[in-house]
């Protein structure tokens, strides 16, 4: 173990919970262990930097086919009868998920298992076999989910939002990929991604649950140290996705029923500008109080029936956004509406500092509400985080930056992301757009 683990460090304990340990193996692998006895079981979590923002027009949906492919055979289960049974024997509920930014992978399972659960993990990232004939069972699942989305009201909205959002590379911002790129992968095809992408030091494995991280970290080290590294992920290195030059509107025809108003604009990207994500955080959280003035104007006495103000933290698209429903008949009226509303928040007197405050209380409580379980803990919240951000110190220091929000900081924010910034609208409604 003192050969493999590298480097052992225990995290501040700024906020709840954080990581009991903290170990990069001698290949590059990052482990995080996180202690919590409230149930007997434990979330194995493996996070990738890749994702649909690593994709290029060849390789258009490989990212999503391969996280299909991830369960499967091995060289330790062969073929899927054997790893099916393997996880009967050993409890074990698990998924994957694919998205612009990143790619996970979980099992859950119970804690006397940890040794056996860090071995089936390591034998499904490190060695798959990628057997033809169920790359060719799963091709057509993949393609199944992707004619499934076709049939979706918004697929139009979304395919127009890739183009226009992101002119440079639309397939960096497409998750579920291009049919013909699905339709001709191959063995050849998923090695050259997993040589890229699947390496140890371009993941982290988080292990949550009732656990000692010491034992944690050194299982870690024993069952993962023969996983080579020396890939050729590009991730840390990749330009910013959005980019808007000018005003724009699009308006697109939608079936009966749905409308819908969208004016969104390039937010801080996480990397390049931390300081601006609180900020863009509490303040997507002030507008969201369904009690607020954002809310009264555009719902309770507008045209709306729903709207929403937010932003989304991310590296490479990072967007704000502004929309909501309303009847039929009357965009004109709501664009206006809206338009008229995002003039006034621009303006720093819209907020005042006991709201900015309740906002960033309630964000706190999010934050804990949203780690109650071990599997929330390792997938949805630090697998998220060490990814964009890198490590885990944007995470560890994220409630305190949030506190320390103030009225010049959301000002700063709104100058510099949203007054006189270009932007586009999209306006969705049956048979035509705007008037």
């Amino acid at each position: 173990m003192a050969r493999a683990l590298l480097l052992l460090l225990a995290a501040a304990a700024v906020s709840y919970p954080a990581p009991n340990r903290t170990g990069i193996l001698e290949n590059g692998l990052t482990v995080i262990a996180v202690a919590d006895s409230s149930a007997p079981v434990v979330t194995i979590c493996i996070a990738v930097r890749t994702g649909a923002t690593c994709q290029t027009p060849e390789t258009c949906g490989l990212a999503h086919f391969y996280e299909h492919m991830f369960f499967k055979g091995n060289s330790r289960l062969p073929d899927q009868t054997a790893f099916t049974r393997r996880l009967r024997e050993l409890g074990i509920i698990n998924n994957g998920m694919t998205s612009d930014e990143m790619v996970r992978y979980y099992i859950t399972l119970p804690s006397e298992r940890l040794a056996e659960g860090l071995q089936f993990m390591y034998d499904a990232i490190a060695t798959p076999s990628f057997d033809e004939e169920e790359i060719e069972r799963e091709r057509q699942v993949v393609l199944d989910e992707y004619y499934r989305n076709t049939t979706s009201p918004y697929w139009d909205y979304w395919q127009t939002r890739e183009r226009v959002l992101f002119p440079d590379a639309p397939w960096r911002a497409s998750a579920i990929g291009l049919p013909e790129v699905i339709s001709s992968a191959d063995r050849a095809t998923m090695r050259r991604f997993q040589d890229t992408y699947y390496v140890p030091d371009n993941c982290a494995l988080i292990v949550a649950g009732d656990v000692d991280p010491a034992s944690v970290l050194s299982l870690s080290a024993s069952t993962f140290s023969e996983w080579e590294g020396g890939g050729a992920s590009d991730y840390a290195d990749l330009p910013v996705l959005i980019r808007i030059d000018r005003d724009t509107t699009v308006a697109m025809d939608s079936p009966a029923g749905t409308t819908d108003i969208s004016i969104v604009y390039a937010g801080p990207p996480l990397h390049l500008d931390p300081s601006s994500t609180y900020a863009a955080d509490v303040w997507g959280c002030y507008l969201g109080e369904m009690s607020g003035r954002f809310y009264r104007d555009l719902v309770t006495n507008g045209p709306f029936t729903s709207i929403q103000g937010s932003y989304y933290t991310q590296r490479y698209s990072p967007i704000i956004s502004f929309g909501g429903s309303f009847p039929a008949g009357s965009a004109d009226e709501a664009l206006a509406a809206l338009e008229n509303e995002i003039d006034q928040l621009c303006d720093i007197s819209y907020y005042d500092p006991d709201g900015l405050r309740r906002a960033a209380a309630t964000l706190r409580r999010h934050r804990l509400f949203s780690e109650e379980t071990a599997y929330d803990v390792a997938v949805e919240s630090m697998a998220f985080w060490w990814i964009e951000w890198g490590s885990l110190d944007y995470y560890q220091t994220y409630l305190d930056s949030l506190a320390a929000v103030t009225l010049e900081d959301v000002d700063r924010f709104l100058g510099d992301y949203l007054r006189d910034r270009p932007r586009v609208i999209f306006v969705m409604q049956p048979s035509g757009g705007l008037e």
